[in-house]
């Protein structure tokens, strides 16, 4: 251990990457190319077993299908008492007979029936129908000796010249004596199935044909069907290798160019025999076989190379982490260029990375995090302050008001559906113009005037372009208010409301002052604490209203801006807003 770590990392790297490389692939590459005729014909074995599994799952459904619609043609209530009814005439019995039969099997939807007829016994209850007929009127076609003979309850034929074999399974119709428990057989129900479309193979992969074709035969090794050419040759040879007392279904074997499988359908006494050509199939497997020695070959020296080229760059990255670290000792500090990569190499050079930063991201950390809750702060101070109510309601209440004209209540309307819009926001930003917010005061002052019966005057001593300066929307109002509701409402005589605009020693000052009832020293010091204070306020105050424009221009602004009060008993109030000088949405540094 000691000779190795004392080697270079990149030596190390190579020479443990080939340890764990190589000497697998070499049991393993050898492993598989004596195994790999034994994988070919396992995966022959379970490629063949899931088709033919499934190819005689299908048939069995089928087949158990046409059982049971059989059985329930022979137990139709209306077919036994057709059969035994005397009253009807022989035409009617077959025409409700062969209604029965049709709708029980949906014979024009199922193409590989080619028809099911009931043959009566009762003779002196005669049956003529496309699907019903007498036993005697049977004794005359070519399948009758057989169907005298069957034993399984099916047996085959050919029609149509010898040329196209049927599967036809029969049925007895019989009628059961409740009172003495007998039964009476009343006749056959025989249904013929096109054992070309039934046993057909389907294909596999969306190809135009199946890969295999099947051989159907009896237990007497009589051949009943085949998709294949010659094959009697075929199944005698199997059979002639085929032990039938120990073997059962399922058994594999390799007769000529096939591989034959077989199955049993051990309700029918019938039996399977795929056959699978694979002479290419095997072609291909003995091609691949060839390939094994130049793939492995092809892989050990792809291994060679990625681990030289893995290994030089690891190496390559640990130099330029240590190369950082000497540089560090030195005392420079300064960040360099990131390691590229997610591994522990990477990690390393992020965390001293992260160590040199770490004074610097705690001070920004610690500053985001103030900005973050004034922003919080801003936004739920503006919710308290953002009033919202219903403009088609004002609409309807100024239209009623036209009507009846009383146009004040029209202009009423109008005013306070645009201090509305204007506390919404919807055609305005955070910041509007002085002009916007003076108009929106003079709406408001208009309704109060209306309330309080003309007891005060208000006039505006603008000295700016209020054109071009910028304010935070909706900060004057609540000023406002407080000054008419708790300074000028109380008074007995006529108040005066003076609003005063002016740029003074690089900030906008607007003065709201009145003439009314004012405030004494120490509630006066109260309403500063009050406004001024950050903690958040349980008890209702009626002076929530300034506090909000005091914190919103504190939080927008920054602390040296916002509201300044002196007040007086009775000889008024004034609120100065001390706001940065903003002119057309920027703040005026000079």
């Amino acid at each position: 251990m000691k000779l190795i770590h004392s080697k270079p990392i990149f030596v190390q790297l190579v020479v443990f990457s080939l340890l764990i490389s190589l000497i697998p692939i070499l049991i393993i590459g050898t492993f598989l190319f004596r195994k790999l005729e034994t994988m070919v014909v396992n995966e022959m074995v379970n490629y063949h077993a899931q088709i033919t599994s499934q190819y005689t799952k299908n048939i069995e459904e089928k087949l158990e299908q046409y059982q049971k619609s059989l059985r329930f043609i022979s137990n139709n209530t209306m077919i036994l008492n057709t059969l035994a009814d005397r009253s009807q005439n022989p035409y009617a019995r077959g025409e409700t007979i062969s209604e029965e039969v049709t709708k029980s099997l949906l014979l024009e939807k199922n193409s590989e029936i080619r028809n099911c007829m009931v043959y009566s016994m009762v003779k002196e209850n005669p049956v003529y129908g496309n699907r019903a007929s007498m036993i005697e009127e049977a004794g005359r076609e070519v399948w009758y000796p057989k169907e005298q003979s069957l034993k399984e309850g099916w047996f085959s034929y050919f029609v149509l010249g010898n040329e196209e074999p049927l599967l036809s399974i029969v049925k007895k119709v019989e009628s059961l004596d409740t009172d003495n428990l007998t039964r009476t057989q009343l006749g056959i129900v025989k249904l013929d199935v096109y054992m070309a479309r039934l046993f057909a193979p389907a294909p596999l992969n969306d190809e135009s044909e199946a890969t295999y074709d099947v051989i159907v035969y009896s237990g007497d090794s009589e051949i009943l069907y085949s998709t294949a050419g010659d094959t009697e040759p075929v199944l005698r040879a199997y059979l002639k290798h085929h032990d039938k007392e120990n073997s059962k279904g399922g058994s594999l074997q390799a007769v000529n160019t096939y591989v034959v499988e077989q199955k049993d359908l051990d309700n029918y006494g019938m039996k399977l025999l795929f056959l699978f050509d694979n002479k290419e199939v095997l072609e291909r497997r003995a091609e691949i076989q060839w390939m094994v020695l130049p793939l492995v070959g092809a892989l050990i020296l792809i291994i060679i190379g990625c681990s030289y080229i893995y290994s030089r760059g690891f190496s390559l990255r640990i130099a330029l982490l240590l190369r950082k670290f000497r540089t560090a000792e030195t005392g420079n500090l300064t960040i360099q260029a990131p390691i590229e990569g997610k591994d522990e190499v990477a990690e390393l050079d992020r965390q001293f990375t992260h160590m040199l930063l770490k004074l610097d991201e705690l001070i920004k950390k610690n500053y985001i995090q103030q900005l973050e809750n004034k922003e919080a702060q801003l936004r739920n101070l503006q919710l308290q302050i953002n009033p919202h109510f219903l403009y088609n309601t004002l609409e309807t209440i100024s239209s009623i008001a036209a009507v009846k004209q009383v146009f004040v209540v029209c202009d009423m309307c109008q005013k306070l559906g645009e201090i509305f819009r204007y506390s919404l926001g919807k055609d305005y930003g955070e910041r509007v113009t002085l002009e916007q917010e003076l108009t929106h005061i003079k709406n408001y002052v208009f309704i109060q005037k209306i309330r309080y019966g003309n007891r005060f005057e208000v006039f505006y001593n603008i000295e700016v372009d209020d054109q071009k300066y910028y304010l935070p929307r909706f900060i004057l109002q609540p000023i406002v208010e407080n000054a008419i509701v708790h300074g000028l409402g109380e008074l007995t005589s006529t108040g005066t409301l003076e609003l005063i605009a002016y740029e003074k020693e690089g900030m906008l000052c607007i003065c709201i002052e009145d003439d009314g009832i004012g405030m004494d020293a120490q509630s006066v010091e109260a309403l500063k604490a009050y406004i001024d204070s950050t903690q958040a306020d349980k008890k209702k105050n009626k002076s929530i209203g300034i506090r909000n424009v005091n914190q919103r221009i504190k939080l927008s602004c920054g602390e040296k801006y916002g509201i300044f009060i002196e007040s007086h008993p009775y000889q008024g109030s004034r609120f100065t807003l001390r706001l940065p000088v903003i002119k057309g949405g920027e703040t005026d540094e000079t």
